[in-house]
């Protein structure tokens, strides 16, 4: 084998690496029906997921927009939509894996208020929303580190968004983010082999109260999330998300 036969094979080694590490689905279009099922109350309900926009950036990095929609538990009408993203770096092999931006969580927000405006019958005009919108602030957002290779007693800094809405104060925090090896995981859509197992806290604060949730998920691959289990503080299972479709 001479040196550039060599050399060729080195380039394709090292890409094939680099796409098998991406924790993240590069296809538009591609469309992922998920399976939430409430523990507690027995209740299964579908959400889907669709890569709106996929972008590769002249120094090679690539982004995916995932846009989710879910029905209201028990009400078959309503729906809420949210938004995160996926970021691929070749340099360090990293996907990043922002589960809420703060312009997102402040569009979430908008939208909510909008929305439940409209269902008490009052019309909210551009002027109105404009007028929202300049009295909600946000700071921060929810980001995880997606490494393709784990690295023992690494420690993860703890994300929060802050929201002020006029006096009230919201906040949404990801703690505690471990890294507990792969693992292959079977789903209705299949199974995926060598998925990044990681955990973490979500903490809300809000008016009404605070709230916890204790989630491990399974990235697998070319995809993202393909599985995540919600436990109360003591590991009782409250809510299990499988990947149950997918459609290109």
């Amino acid at each position: 084998m001479n040196f550039k036969t060599i050399a060729i094979a080195a380039i394709a080694f090292f890409a094939a690496a680099s796409a098998s590490a991406q924790y993240l689905c590069t296809k538009q279009g591609t469309v992922l029906t998920f399976s939430s099922t409430n523990v507690k109350e027995s209740k299964t309900t579908d959400g889907v997921t669709t890569v709106s926009e996929v972008s590769t950036a002249a120094d090679g990095v690539v982004t995916a927009r995932y846009k989710t929609v879910e029905k209201v538990p028990g009400n078959d009408f309503a729906e809420i939509t949210t938004y995160s993203t996926y970021t691929y770096n070749p340099a360090d092999d990293k996907t990043v894996y922002t589960l809420m931006s703060g312009e997102d969580f402040k569009t979430f927000i908008v939208n909510m208020v909008v929305e439940g405006a409209e269902k008490e019958g009052q019309h909210i005009g551009d002027a109105d929303k404009a007028e929202l919108e300049k009295n909600i602030s946000v700071k921060g957002d929810l980001t995880m580190e997606l490494p393709a290779t784990i690295v023992e007693g690494v420690k993860v800094p703890n994300r929060t968004i802050k929201v002020n809405v006029g006096p009230m104060t919201m906040s949404m925090s990801l703690w505690d983010v471990k890294y507990l090896g792969y693992e292959n995981v079977d789903t209705p859509a299949g199974n995926y082999s060598d998925c990044l197992k990681v955990s973490f806290v979500m903490k809300n604060n809000s008016p009404a109260g605070s709230e916890k949730k204790y989630c491990t998920s399974w990235f697998a691959k070319g995809l993202g999330a393909v599985k995540t289990i919600t436990t109360d503080k003591k590991g009782k299972v409250e809510e299990e998300e499988v990947l149950k479709s997918i459609k290109e």
